[in-house]
């Protein structure tokens, strides 16, 4: 019961976002998006102060979790981190893009309905690209995102290797098959998210498998250049740390590089904000970060 109503937690994760004023610092846009079925979806680009026309600046995908949207940035502080670090060159200047996401698990849904790794992939990141004349993909391309989004990163990055030069997972929850199973037909689970329109039917099994890095990630060179870092919160929850810990002993023991990293704080964005800044240090080159030293809870 208690993992369940983990999973639950997890799926239902501020849902319903504050209403409090913030100041708007993104670029915000509103488009009609092939991959939604012809809907209008909004992305949003942060560019760095003082930016100039002749720069070609990294671009980051930045996937947002479960409740949030292309304004989380704006909302929970983050772009103002960002412009002080980067005015003070301890951030590396970078092109950072927000696509709306809703409750989508930026996924291609299975029942055809909804294509949010192809909005945010191939219609949001050629938009922001062609727009900002940032660096060519892949390397100069990076995929990161913060629980539900951190989980959408590692999906894409089994489904799309080698197309960006980094992926990062904040606090997202590592599923093998089992897990993936029971969230998908979890019947309460199910009351608020359509997870078998999202995922599809657990049979057969080998199909629920292409999405389980722990199944496509199991040689040395399973990532190719593609540099990973998972990262989780020291009072992360259970799903998370726990999920992270066995991600991190499975790629360990199969020769996969990658960094793990535990922070202080729990799951969301007071926690998450500084790790954000540090992963953009790592991946984009301007950093380094050592391998954590992991024991994982009895």
């Amino acid at each position: 019961m208690r993992r369940r109503s983990l999973l639950v937690s997890l799926a239902l994760a501020s849902l319903v976002a504050g209403c409090a004023s913030f100041p708007q610092r993104l670029e915000r846009t509103t488009v009609r998006s092939t991959a939604l079925r012809d809907t209008y979806a909004e992305y949003a680009v942060y560019v760095p102060p003082d930016f100039t026309q002749d720069e070609r600046l990294p671009l980051v995908l930045f996937l947002h979790g479960g409740g949030d949207g292309p304004d989380c940035f704006d909302r929970h502080g983050v772009s103002e981190r960002l412009d002080r670090g980067m005015r003070d060159g301890s951030i590396p200047r970078a092109v950072i893009a927000i696509p709306q996401g809703d409750l989508g698990f930026w996924a291609n849904w299975y029942d055809g309905s909804r294509s949010y790794e192809d909005w945010a992939v191939d219609e949001v990141l050629p938009r922001v690209a062609r727009r900002h004349h940032t660096q060519a993909c892949p390397e100069g391309c990076h995929l990161m995102g913060v629980s539900m989004g951190a989980e959408g990163a590692i999906r894409i990055a089994m489904h799309r290797p080698g197309a960006f030069a980094s992926v990062t997972s904040i606090s997202g929850p590592s599923m093998d098959t089992e897990r993936r199973i029971s969230f998908t037909n979890d019947r309460l689970v199910s009351t608020f998210v359509p997870t078998l329109h999202v995922f599809g039917p657990t049979e057969p099994r080998s199909r629920v498998e292409r999405d389980d890095p722990f199944v496509q990630w199991r040689t040395p060179d399973a990532l190719g250049r593609t540099r990973l870092m998972i990262a989780w919160a020291s009072q992360d929850r259970d799903i998370v740390r726990e999920g992270g810990e066995a991600l991190h002993a499975h790629l360990d023991q199969h020769g996969v590089q990658h960094v793990a990293h535990v922070f202080e704080g729990e799951h969301g964005w007071d926690a998450w904000a500084p790790v954000i800044e540090e992963a953009l240090r790592v991946q984009l080159g301007a950093g380094q970060l050592q391998q954590a030293q992991i024991t994982p809870r009895q």
